[in-house]
Parts: structure tokens; C-alpha cells; sequence
């Protein structure tokens, strides 16, 4: 009997979490998210794992299981379901709620089956069984599969081990232990936190902190958070109900998240504490609270824009608060600190969890980890959903602990674990990588069309013209010369139009096919910019009227 799981992201890298776990004639993939850009991949909003490796096994019965709600794990559902419209969809009530209003966004449907917890259900020969279990956001599920009725595996993505959270299912150590007790074969484990020592704190411990800021703030109290994360938003509209604030909902994302929130019963207030924008003037400054999207920072996100002064009648005050309460993802370090400065400049200020206790992690830490690992006494370990130093430093605990070090085996997105008779047998390399989305013109694009806009925002673009007829009437009147994205002198511009006029005479008058002066043109123009500036910017030869 073999069985085989792969990655198409997720392993290796924060984001983009995809997981395919295969039979002969059947395949589950765990989750399909996106990945969030960086500020040096210009005009893309999204990267999604490439699919072309479900090409390769399209002949089995496919399905996909969503653990959680977050927009890395069902980010890329729809690009999935517009490339592969019979995938069969299993998720989680509140997940399905979120991801439905994606999907009707991209006007698609899918044959979608609901998780019932503990409930085992059978795909093929692959037996499923989702567990409930605590993270930032309601409706988390480790995912249990039972391969070719011997090889079990548990997959678990986000998750901490939070006994008594505020809206989330308690971790079901108890289940977890009976797993232990039967054999798994296999643990593919969140590693994200791996550096942290201790347990990760219960979201409980962040209610003193939320409560001192509507203690003390004497203004308007502007609150992010990531709009998913159902347990901090609860402790904000419980503040904001026993301080007296009334609150707005600012931002797509925050109003559909608290409306699914309050449809599946996760999250609880009164509709009278709510406010519109347009209400706001009429409330004195002491009894509002704003709970808006950009945690992060995004560009087009309502507290930057409202930092910024440039979002409706909103603008900073004096004694204005503005509340951080997630963790920075690395690489926004910058746009939160832009943020800042503009509101401390508008006489505001700004309170991090480096100020107050009003955030915990939603991954779990080193203890949690091992706790996990005693529970459940995988034979294998397969660390997931991190860096490779987490991925790393997950293998070096493991092997601290008692475990053998040949048992704990190093993933990547684009491998393949082989395995067979409930052994390891080998890693293969798949195809893999990433495709970059721009959301403005619905264009999806490759790792080499990145690299070309890479190019053209760093090198600029430089258009020739050629508007002759003839290759021995090319002369300086119908040359014309565009740079775009930089300037250069005139006198260096009349140096390349002259050495393009050049053209003719070296082919000494005779008719030539446009293809030959493109070709020309385009050499000329790259050997100039090289060697005098050193740039290669993008270079587009056009001939209007030159006969074939």
C-alpha cells in the first residue's frame, strides 16, 4: 500500500498553504490560500500556489477540505474552482459562510458538503475526521485522514492549545490523547511558532489590556485587528458595552466577518451599540470606537486612509487612540510604522502590544508543540506552515525531546513524501511555484512576467518609432524617441536617435524587411543604455509604415 503527501505551499514559507494527500485513485488537498505580496512586487495584490500538478493526477476523484476561515488557507479557492470546477468542497459552517461571499464575487458555485465535528465521512478509500480546535478565529479544524485503511495522518494548521477561549472550541486534548493511544503514523504540524518558549497564551489574557485602553483613552478609539479574528473582536464590543462607547464598523472585510460572526453565533452585542459614520459627529469623542481593517497596513485599508486624513469625514484629533492588536507580519514593518508617524503628527497616539498586553498569538509555542507531539506519538513528524527555520528549529526540538531524528522529516512546497506499507520510502520534486495575481485586471501572472515588471520599475522603458517607409529614407524627422520611468539628457538622447539614422548606411540604402531594423534598434538601444548608465529598461521598436 502507498500513499504520498505533497505540498504546493505552505512548507517552507508563511502563506499559500496547500496540501495534497493521495491513494491510487484518490486525493484530498488540505486548504488553498494565498500568500500576501511584498512591496517589491509591483501591481500584484496576491500570489496563489501554481496547480498545474492536479493536471498531473486529474484521472483520481479530487476533493478539498478547508481547516479555517483565513485567507491563507481559502484564498486561492476561487482561482482553484475556475481552473477545476468538479473539485467537491468540505468545510466548516462559518468558513463556508465567508468563502461563499467570495465565490458569488467571482459569480462561481461548487458542490460544497459541510464538516460535522468528530464525524468521520469517507472519501473513497481515505476516511476523514475533523476535530474542533482553538485559533484566532471560530470554526479551526484539525483534519484526521485514515489513507488506504492503515496510514493515519493528522493535519493541523493554525492552531494553540487554549482551554478556555473566549468564542473558539476548547483544544480536545482528551480526543487528541485517544488518537495517541491508537497509533499515528504521521503529524504534519503548524511550526510558525516554534521559536517562542512556553505555552502561548489564552485570548483571555488580553481583556486587561483592551479594558486599560477604554480606561484611559480620552478621544475616539480606533481599534484593528485582523478582521477574521472572532475572539478579539468580541472583547472590543464587551469593552466598548461597559465603557459606554458606541461603535462603527469600518472596512468590507470587518463588516462580513461580524456578520457571519453574529450569523453562527460567535460573536454577541447589541444592535444599539452600532453606529453608522454619518452618527459619528453627533456622539461626543469619549463614547466612539471605531473597529476598522488594516492591521497590517495595506495600502487601500481604512486606518491608513484614515491616517492619512484622506477617508470621508474622518480625520485624526487630538486625543485620538489608535489600537494595533495583531502581530506584524514581517515585511510590514515599514507600513505600520508610516501609520504611526502620521497619526502622532496629527497630535494622536498609537498603543502596540509593546505598550500593553492586547494581543496573543493565535500559533502555538514551543510547549504547545511538544504537548502535541506527547499526545499524539506520531512515528513520523512532518513540521509545516512555517519558515525554513521553523521547519528547522521544529525538527531540532523534536529530536531534543526523544525523537528519532531519521522519523522527522524536512518538507518543502514542490516535494512529494512517499510512503509505503506505513514506512517512508522517499522525497519527490514536483511541479510547483507561485502566480502572481493582479485583482485590477483579473490577470494572473508568471514568475517571469513579475520578473519584467520588476525590471520596468527599477530600469524604466524605452519606445523607438520608426514612422519611414523605407530602410534608406529612416532620418531624424520620423525617429522619435519615448523614455519612460526616467529622463537623460538631450544631448545623449540626439546620440542614440543618430547611431538609430545610422541604420541605412550601414546596410548601404538597400530595402530591408522591418524585422532587421527591429532587431538592430532594439541591440542598439540596450547596448546604449548599458554602457553608458548601466540600466536595461524594457525596449519596444515600432515601425509604422516600413514595407515587408
Amino acid at each position: 500500500m502507498r500513499v504520498s503527501i505533497a505540498s504546493l505551499g505552505g512548507a517552507g514559507e508563511i502563506g499559500m498553504n496547500m496540501y495534497i494527500y493521495e491513494t491510487d485513485r484518490y486525493a484530498v488537498i488540505v486548504d488553498c490560500g494565498v500568500k500576501f505580496t511584498k512591496s517589491d512586487e509591483p501591481g500584484v495584490d496576491l500570489i496563489i500556489p501554481d496547480f498545474s500538478y492536479l493536471n498531473t493526477i486529474k484521472q483520481k476523484n479530487i476533493m478539498l477540505i478547508l481547516t479555517h476561515a483565513h485567507e491563507d488557507h481559502i484564498g486561492a479557492v476561487p482561482f482553484l474552482i475556475k481552473e477545476y470546477a468538479d473539485t467537491a468542497l468540505v468545510c466548516g459552517r462559518y468558513t463556508w459562510d465567508i468563502l461563499h461571499r467570495k465565490l458569488k464575487e467571482y459569480d462561481l458555485s461548487v458542490n460544497q458538503i459541510y464538516i460535522d465535528d468528530f464525524k468521520t465521512f469517507e472519501w473513497g478509500d481515505i476516511e476523514i475526521t475533523a476535530y474542533p480546535i482553538s485559533h484566532s478565529v471560530h470554526g479551526t479544524y484539525a483534519v484526521f485522514l485514515k489513507m488506504a485503511e492503515e496510514f493515519k495522518v493528522m493535519h493541523i494548521s493554525d492552531y494553540k492549545i487554549d482551554a478556555a477561549p473566549v468564542t473558539c472550541a476548547p483544544f480536545p486534548i482528551a480526543e487528541f490523547h485517544k488518537l495517541g493511544m491508537d497509533k499515528v503514523d504521521c503529524l504534519m504540524a503548524d511550526s510558525t511558532n516554534i521559536v517562542k518558549q512556553g505555552f502561548t497564551k489564552g485570548e483571555r489574557s488580553v481583556v486587561k489590556g483592551i479594558e486599560e485602553v477604554f480606561k484611559t483613552s480620552t478621544g475616539r478609539i480606533f481599534f484593528t485587528t485582523f478582521a477574521s479574528n472572532t475572539e478579539r473582536l468580541q472583547t472590543v464590543f464587551n469593552c466598548a458595552e461597559k465603557y459606554g462607547r458606541k461603535v462603527v464598523l469600518e472596512g468590507s472585510s470587518m463588516i462580513k466577518n461580524v456578520d457571519a460572526a453574529r450569523k453562527h453565533g460567535k460573536l454577541h452585542f447589541d444592535d444599539s451599540i452600532l453606529v453608522s459614520r454619518k452618527q459619528v459627529e453627533k456622539i461626543e469623542e469619549n463614547r466612539i470606537c471605531f473597529i476598522a481593517t488594516g492591521s497590517q497596513g495595506e495600502g487601500a485599508s481604512v486606518i491608513t486612509k484614515i491616517s492619512e486624513n484622506d477617508y470621508s469625514n474622518i480625520r485624526v484629533r487630538k486625543n485620538d487612540t489608535f489600537v494595533f492588536s495583531s502581530r506584524i507580519i514581517p515585511g510590514n514593518e515599514h507600513r505600520i510604522i508610516y501609520i504611526i508617524n502620521n497619526v502622532y503628527a496629527n497630535g494622536g497616539r498609537v498603543i502596540t502590544a509593546d505598550d500593553l498586553p492586547i494581543h496573543v498569538s493565535g500559533h502555538a509555542s514551543k510547549e504547545d508543540a511538544l504537548l502535541l507531539i506527547n499526545l499524539l506519538k506520531p512515528k513520523y513528524l512532518v513540521p509545516i506552515h512555517g519558515e525554513v527555520q521553523h521547519l528547522i528549529k521544529y525538527k531540532d526540538m523534536a529530536k531534543e525531546h526523544g525523537m528519532d531524528e531519521e522519523n522527522i522529516l524536512f518538507f518543502l512546497a514542490g516535494n512529494k513524501l512517499i510512503f509505503e506499507n506505513g514506512r517512508y520510502i522517499e522525497t519527490e520534486e514536483i511541479e510547483s511555484g507561485k502566480i502572481y495575481v493582479d485583482l485590477n485586471t483579473e490577470q494572473l501572472i508568471s514568475a517571469e512576467g513579475l520578473k519584467e515588471r520588476k525590471r520596468l520599475a527599477i530600469n524604466g522603458a524605452v519606445v523607438v518609432v520608426n514612422s519611414a517607409d523605407k530602410a534608406e529614407n529612416i532620418n531624424e524627422n520620423n525617429i522619435i524617441i519615448e523614455l519612460i520611468g526616467f529622463e537623460i539628457k538631450q544631448e545623449y538622447l540626439d546620440i542614440l536617435k543618430q547611431s538609430l539614422i545610422d541604420y541605412n548606411q550601414i546596410n548601404n540604402g538597400e530595402k530591408i524587411i522591418k524585422e532587421d531594423f527591429k532587431e538592430y534598434a532594439e541591440n542598439t538601444v540596450k547596448k546604449f543604455f548599458k554602457k553608458r548608465f548601466s540600466k536595461k529598461p524594457l525596449i519596444n521598436i515600432i515601425n509604422t509604415k516600413m514595407e515587408q
